[in-house]
């Protein structure tokens, strides 16, 4: 691949506070502004507007963007706010981290949206040259972390299972079924992985998404515990899909978070999802008396519990 040619120039007249962003034919494809520089912290702050939907040539941007702020050593932290319709991977791939999410901190063309706040520092650049996003694989499936660039994915998923679902989740909103319902609800689950407290993963099948599975409740210290939850599309049901993708999560939850134990729940009549369990190792523990809000109501569930290391 031909290596791209990407330039910075400062607008003048700016006191070096506005920056242009060419291509290799000297097309603009972009433009910051440095909203903060502070010396004595070490710190600055960047709204960044990308005008192509390239997420190769927005990373090769940010690239050259971020080594020319951290190359003399005068900064250590950079932050880049940036508008919530850009793809977060070239951020994630190349060190940054997720720190906060703006609501409706952009107005532009009589429309309010969001802002990402992105952060990293020289030792996590420098050292982390591409970070990849959580991925696992199974015999069959490959799961991938949720996140707001999957939106499309995801909203095909539920629309082809809108009245197949209903008996088993809470009640949606009809912007849930919307693309930007969808945006703004991985926005929460990447943020809850980027913070640490669950993660959310699709799972896909020759690249169509066919389900999901997620760690919730993770609690370390003492107790090193989590808990599991699942659902499928209802085309590939009975195939052995399901079990083959929570494999795949169960050995990372072991291997990777070295936790003690996971607690997965079902409703009473879901006698597929228990046989899955039960093929698992998952042990029943017991009756759970209006445990989920689900459907319009609260809901008994049978819990199961796997117990991983020790």
């Amino acid at each position: 691949m031909e290596k791209m040619k990407l330039t910075m120039e400062e607008i003048k007249d700016t006191e070096g506070k506005e920056y242009i962003l060419r291509d290799t034919d000297r097309i603009t494809i972009g433009r910051f502004t440095l909203l903060e520089r502070n010396l004595g912290q070490k710190n600055m702050m960047i709204r960044l507007r990308f005008y192509k939907k390239d997420r190769i040539l927005l990373r090769e941007a940010l690239k050259i963007m971020t080594r020319s702020f951290l190359k003399d050593g005068s900064i250590y932290k950079v932050n880049v706010l940036v508008a919530d319709e850009v793809s977060t991977l070239p951020f994630t791939e190349l060190g940054y981290t997720l720190e906060g999410i703006l609501v409706g901190n952009r107005y532009e063309n009589s429309l309010i949206s969001n802002e990402y706040i992105f952060g990293t520092d020289q030792t996590r650049f420098n050292q982390l040259k591409e970070f990849k996003l959580l991925a696992l694989d199974g015999e069959r499936v490959h799961l991938s972390l949720a996140s707001p660039e999957k939106a499309q994915d995801y909203l095909q998923y539920y629309m082809e299972n809108r009245e197949f679902l209903r008996p088993y989740e809470p009640q949606r909103s009809p912007e849930f079924y919307t693309l930007e319902g969808q945006r703004k609800s991985l926005e929460e689950s990447f943020k809850q992985y980027m913070n640490g407290q669950a993660i959310n993963f699709g799972v896909y099948l020759e690249g169509k998404l066919i389900g999901k599975v997620q760690l919730s409740n993770l609690v370390y210290g003492g107790l090193r515990s989590a808990h599991l939850g699942y659902a499928l599309h209802r085309d590939f049901e009975g195939k052995g899909l399901m079990q083959d993708a929570l494999q795949a999560v169960i050995h990372y939850a072991e291997e990777e978070l070295m936790l003690h134990r996971l607690e997965a729940s079902t409703l009473l009549f879901n006698e597929r999802s228990q046989k899955v369990l039960k093929k698992l190792g998952f042990t029943y523990v017991g009756k759970n008396e209006k445990y989920l809000y689900i459907n319009g109501k609260w809901q008994d569930h049978y819990t199961f519990s796997l117990i991983l290391n020790g």
